[in-house]
């Protein structure tokens, strides 16, 4: 007999200024919750409050899904969508599955229970002919949050900055995925001049080019990144281009092969345009440069001193709090368009690893 389940929505993270939900409610319909697989949804009280502005209690009681209390849906679940999990193993039952992110944490609470982990980051799904992250789209969103928070923050902090009142401002956006291609479509949208997209593939290669966008080619190094020029040749993208950015982007993803790329090397800090703008929504410590780290939340973007030298930096680790309700809609319509994908790896493996 196939096992149903009961699934469970954490509303709010316990996590400092996650003002995410996972699910908006007009995303959930009749034809949603007749799922062969679920017996019954669970939501936890005052849904989507601190997102939205107002409770979804009442069109989930109307659809016959359960409204109950953190600790019951915690008890009830065996299946627990909780987007920045803080403390919620310590409450379900033996044997039932936590989804969520989990590189906020600072230890792996994987040791002290008996409960399986799954990271949204390690759910695959196909999506525009290739096999992509279950949400693939957030970094999309994350990348537009980046730049707009880094703009508004700036404009508040330092308005003589390269970044705002530069004329013929420059922005190059290092990687052109998901969260590349996000960043680039709000440097559009807030009116950059002139915006140049590097990647690692051939600009005739690339697909979704931008309108009134610049397509590079680069390619990496030990301890450097190169603009690949013609006949053959390269510079280090740190000459070539970036000491002359007011707005840098580093939208490229660690891989198994290269945990750690290198964008400005230790010794061209000082080749950076005095306070200009260095936006990470990667935010791996180390990552494009020595400077790089994951910003904490109440501070998004901070000043980086070296010598007499500085430049604007933002880890971009506050998105929570930026554009929440965008964020959760984006959010809520992957997960629920592509629920089977999310059961299909709990099924598939009764080990599944942060």
């Amino acid at each position: 007999m196939t096992k149903r389940y009961s699934l469970g929505f954490i509303s709010r993270s316990k996590s400092e200024k996650e003002m995410r939900s996972p699910i908006w409610w007009e995303h959930l319909t009749k034809d949603k919750l007749n799922h062969p697989l679920i017996k019954e949804y669970i939501f936890e009280r005052e849904f989507g409050i601190h997102t939205f502005g107002e409770s979804a209690d009442t069109h989930f009681i109307g659809l016959g899904c359960k409204v109950v209390d953190r600790i019951s849906l915690l008890r009830l679940s065996d299946i627990v969508i909780s987007l920045k999990p803080k403390d919620e193993w310590e409450y379900m039952k033996p044997g039932s599955t936590l989804v969520g992110w989990f590189n906020h944490l600072k230890s792996d609470p994987r040791h002290s229970t008996n409960i399986k982990f799954l990271d949204l980051e390690n759910v695959k799904i196909l999506a525009k002919g290739r096999k992509q992250k279950l949400l693939y789209r957030n970094a999309s969103v994350a990348g537009e949050c980046g730049v707009a928070q880094t703009l508004a923050e700036l404009q508040r902090l330092d308005p003589s900055s390269p970044a705002i009142v530069q004329q013929k401002r420059l922005a190059v956006v290092l990687g052109y995925g998901n969260l590349g291609k996000g960043a680039t479509t709000e440097l559009l949208r807030q009116g950059i001049e002139r915006i140049v997209v590097f990647s690692q593939r051939h600009p005739v290669d690339l697909l979704d080019k931008l309108r009134g966008v610049e397509y590079r080619q680069m390619e990496y190094g030990l301890f450097n990144t190169y603009e690949l020029l013609s006949e053959g040749l390269r510079q280090p993208l740190i000459d070539s281009i970036l000491s002359q950015a007011d707005i840098i982007v580093n939208a490229t993803l660690p891989c198994k092969f290269k945990a750690k790329w290198t964008f400005i090397p230790e010794d061209s800090f000082n080749k950076l345009k005095l306070n200009m703008a260095f936006i990470d929504p990667v935010h791996k410590p180390g990552h494009g440069a020595d400077f790089t780290h994951v910003t904490q939340l109440v501070e998004p973007l901070k000043l980086i001193r070296k010598s007499n030298h500085s430049i604007w930096y933002n880890g971009c680790n506050a998105m929570p709090s930026y554009r929440p309700a965008y964020a959760s809609y984006i959010i809520s319509q992957d997960l629920l368009d592509h629920l089977d994908s999310l059961l299909d790896t709990v099924r598939a493996d009764a080990k599944v690893l942060l």
